[in-house]
C-alpha cells in the first residue's frame, strides 16, 4: 500500500474551507499564547504582592462569562465550560508554578 497525497481527489471547495480551518487554528493558538502570557503577568504580580494563586469567585466568573458568550455565538454550552475548565485549570497550574506553591 502506499501513501498516497490526501488532498488528491478532494473537492476545491472542501481545500478551501480546510484552509479557513487552518487559518483560524492558527488564530486560536495565537489567542492562547497570548492569554498566557497574561497569566504568566498575573502570577508574577501575585508573587510580587503576596496573593494567592488561586481565586475561586473569579475563577467562576470567568467560566460562566465564558459559557454565555459562548452560547451567543451558538456553541455548546457544555463544550465551552469543558474548554474553559482546562483553560482555567492550566492558568492556575502556571499560577502555582510562578509562586512556586504546591496544588495540594
Amino acid at each position: 500500500m502506499s501513501m498516497s497525497d490526501p488532498e488528491i481527489d478532494v473537492p476545491p471547495e472542501l481545500l478551501k474551507m480546510r484552509e479557513e480551518i487552518d487559518a483560524l487554528d492558527q488564530a486560536l493558538i495565537d489567542v492562547l499564547a497570548k492569554r498566557y502570557d497574561v497569566v504568566r503577568r498575573v502570577g508574577e504580580f501575585k508573587t510580587e504582592n503576596d496573593m494567592e494563586a488561586v481565586q475561586p469567585v473569579r475563577a467562576q466568573a470567568v467560566k460562566d462569562r465564558a459559557v454565555d458568550l459562548g452560547e451567543a455565538k451558538g456553541l455548546d454550552r457544555e463544550f465551552t465550560r469543558k474548554l474553559y475548565d482546562l483553560v482555567i485549570d492550566h492558568a492556575h497550574d502556571m499560577e502555582h508554578e510562578i509562586l512556586g506553591v504546591s496544588e495540594d
